[in-house]
């Protein structure tokens, strides 16, 4: 496998680095090599799936199979299940890899320890069109502007190859966990048990992870799937006379579902059409959307209502204080919903789990510490509070001045139609942007870039840039409380029409004005025709 540029037509090759191999970086090697480009792709790890290589043996997939699919690779025929283990996930991203020869552009075990940029100098007065883009927003400057120093696991030596794009598809959901920080002497120093966070339990195999909670008194901070997913099995392992519940601890309920149905009728219905996203705002909507989508909000509220009382009945939240303060659709507009396992509340009605809400909590040195000042004695404490994607790259990014800009004032990465950052040139970071299927979401921004990269279109004026990154900022704030992370999930539609406008594509994909209105979309509607 040879990193030299290769010429086509008398002509170099542009040159093209993927940091990470986990589904983003699967598909934009795809796409990037159907141009016959240069790629190269570098992955720490030792084979591909990101953060699918390292998870819970619970963990099965969110969202339901047909819509978690690559467009032009369907699932093998022996995977049934509607929603695949991570195994199976993993597998799939394999065959993937495998079926259209990418393997043999990724260096594994191969970490990127340096990045330095090597064009024209940083200069703000300099951002007038699309920053260090090239002058008419194309994607390449006249010369390599990326030097990536890379290093084998099991080596010492550097080694720096140049390139004229970087893609940035490190994931968002590992490496470099968030701990929470607290006061002096309340931290998990003062703990006499074992701290750790999902990340580090999700490494273990499973006879590890079995051995680590069996027979302990275990607490969960979090909410969030990955918590909850955690707490199944620690209440799983422990079941019995001799068995310690599992304590969930968590600041805010959310919303979930357990299936993708109801009454029989698809969920998708009441989310993921056109005329349901029309029901609900969207970023820099027009004087008559605002008007239409003002007249519809009772409709709008009831439907949301409705699920939400649904919820109520069949789930036993009120008997657990898990009703969250906020509504259905403010959870969906922040892609925060998820599935609960399908044995969570039935472990809570055994005992096996128990729930305490508490905005603050501290660690004692028998176990954690609630707002309310109740202790809950403990072994082992594991903390699902999340991942540091902006530090992680910021860890990467040269700084100055480009580390420096990376977020807003608001601890936001400023992304353009979900990938550009104007102030950082021939860049593109994937999957950072989420929808409802991030797989669909990875693959239409894989095709924008392909299409981006060669030469189809161009960048907007840096300020046409801004206003629409600021459009959709100020939307997210407005619609929900959960404003940390770019989320399409409420108007996932609209915005991949504004994708396929760039990219020459007819953005009405059903058969006809029906279909176009009501039936649910999904990657498979995005096929090139």
């Amino acid at each position: 496998m040879s990193m030299d540029c290769e010429t086509q037509n008398g002509f170099k090759k542009k040159r093209v680095c993927i940091i990470g191999a986990g589904m983003s970086g699967l598909l934009a090697t795809k796409y990037l090599l159907n141009l016959n480009m240069d790629v190269v792709v570098f992955e720490v790890k030792q084979r591909v799936g990101g953060v699918w290589r390292e998870t819970f043996a619970c963990t099965a997939l969110q969202t339901p199979r047909h819509e978690f699919q690559f467009t032009d690779f369907p699932w093998p025929n022996h995977v049934t299940a509607k929603h695949p283990t991570h195994s199976e996930v993993l597998d799939y991203f394999q065959s993937y890899a495998m079926h259209f020869g990418l393997l043999d552009h990724i260096h594994f075990n191969t970490k990127v320890v340096e990045i330095r940029y090597i064009g024209q100098e940083y200069c703000e007065s300099s951002l007038e069109h699309a920053g260090l883009w090239s002058k008419n927003g194309g994607p390449y400057a006249d010369s390599v502007v990326w030097d990536v120093g890379v290093q084998k696991i099991d080596g010492e030596s550097i080694e720096w190859h140049r390139f004229d794009f970087l893609i940035m598809s490190i994931g968002k959901y590992g490496d470099l966990p968030h701990i929470p920080s607290f006061p002096p002497n309340k931290g998990p120093e003062v703990f006499q048990g074992k701290v750790l966070h999902t990340m580090d339990y999700g490494s273990l195999d499973e006879k590890s992870a079995y051995e680590l909670i069996k027979g302990k008194r275990v607490v969960l901070i979090g909410y969030q799937k990955s918590a909850l997913d955690c707490a199944v099995e620690c209440a799983e392992a422990n079941r019995g006379e001799d068995g310690h519940p599992c304590t969930v601890v968590f600041r805010r309920a959310h919303w979930g579902i357990v299936s993708y149905e109801l009454y029989g009728m698809p969920l998708q219905l009441f989310y993921n059409t056109r005329f349901a996203q029309f029901l609900l705002e969207r970023p820099a909507q027009g004087a008559l959307h605002s008007v239409l989508s003002g007249l519809f909000r009772p409709l709008r509220w009831a439907i949301f209502k409705f699920l939400e009382l649904n919820l109520c009945w069949y789930l036993p939240l009120q008997k657990y204080g898990l009703v969250p303060d906020h509504s259905f659709v403010e959870e969906l507009s922040a892609c925060s919903a998820y599935i609960y396992h399908a044995d969570l509340f039935p472990l809570a009605e055994e005992g096996c789990i128990r729930f305490r809400k508490s905005p603050n909590w501290s660690f004692s040195n028998k176990g954690v510490v609630l707002d309310n000042g109740i202790e809950v004695e403990a072994d082992l404490v594991i903390l699902g509070t999340g991942f540091e994607a902006e530090k992680k790259l910021k860890t990467l990014l040269p700084g100055p001045p480009f580390a420096d800009v990376l977020e807003n004032s608001e601890g936001i990465i400023p992304l353009y139609r979900g990938l550009i950052h104007p102030h950082i040139p021939h860049m593109a970071i994937l999957g950072f942007s989420e929808s409802l299927s991030n797989l669909y979401s990875s693959e239409m921004r894989s095709r924008w870039l392909s299409h981006f990269l060669s030469g189809k279109f161009v960048l907007p004026s840096m300020k046409e840039m801004l206003t629409d990154i600021d459009n959709h900022y100020q939307h997210w704030k407005k619609i929900t409380p959960f404003f940390r992370k770019s989320c399409h999930g409420s108007f996932h539609i609209w915005d991949n029409d504004n994708l396929c406008r760039d990219m020459g594509w007819n953005p009405m994909r059903k058969k006809n004005w029906f279909c176009e209105l009501f039936c649910p979309y999904s990657n498979l509607d995005y096929r090139e025709m």
